[in-house]
């Protein structure tokens, strides 16, 4: 491969590796303002998801979720143990299992939920308006790449995404913020080395943590 081809590929593996880095961190962050309440980020997920939802199959749970069959049978026995959901079986059909949200995982999830949300802006609160919207923007292109049905999910709702993007610039104006933006996205000229990049790519995984 041409010099100009192995820096274009650098530059590939690089960028993935800040972006799995960034992300797994990201959610370890987060997950750990849930801890406190007994949970763990899959099974906030799942109160969360029943709650928005409503009652759903177990599988259409793991595939919201990105878990598989296993992994979300290990995570709803856990919640199901402290009474926050209950399963039921199909009358007929006993390999169709519903999973129903209790008073209990509605109450706690109610508790948890500003903590989350608290750890979230936090975490945001890193980048400016413009900034946010540039990685949201990046962030949709590649779901659609990855999810051909995220196109369909997001088109009802970039209009609403795009009114809060221009609000978050208009904001960033008013507290200076833009002029920061405009230092950050100054192109970067350094180069990674074989051993920064390995360091990158090597980041926490959700499925690792409790259930």
């Amino acid at each position: 491969m041409s010099g100009k081809g192995d820096k274009k590929k650098r530059r590939a593996i690089d960028a993935y590796g800040r972006l799995q880095r960034a992300a797994g961190l990201a959610s370890s962050r987060v997950e750990a303002a849930v801890h406190p309440f007994g949970l763990s980020a899959s099974q906030f997920g799942v109160l969360d998801t029943l709650h928005t939802r409503g009652s759903v199959h177990q599988q259409e749970l793991a595939e919201a979720l990105g878990r598989s069959k296993a992994q979300m049978t290990a995570i709803i026995d856990a919640l199901e143990s402290r009474a926050h959901v209950r399963r039921e079986r199909h009358p007929t059909d006993r390999r169709f299992i519903t999973v129903h949200l209790t008073e209990a995982g509605a109450a706690l999830l109610a508790q948890a939920t500003p903590a989350r949300t608290d750890a979230i802006v936090d975490l945001m609160s890193e980048l400016t308006g413009e900034q946010r919207a540039r990685l949201a923007r990046l962030c949709r292109r590649l779901l659609r790449t990855l999810d051909p049905a995220e196109a369909e999910r997001e088109t009802a709702s970039e209009a609403d995404s795009a009114a809060d993007d221009a609000l978050d610039a208009d904001n960033d104006i008013e507290s200076g913020h833009d002029r920061e933006d405009h230092a950050d996205s100054a192109p970067a000229t350094t180069e990674v080395s074989p051993a920064q990049d390995a360091a990158h790519v090597h980041a926490p995984n959700d499925t690792t943590l409790h259930t």
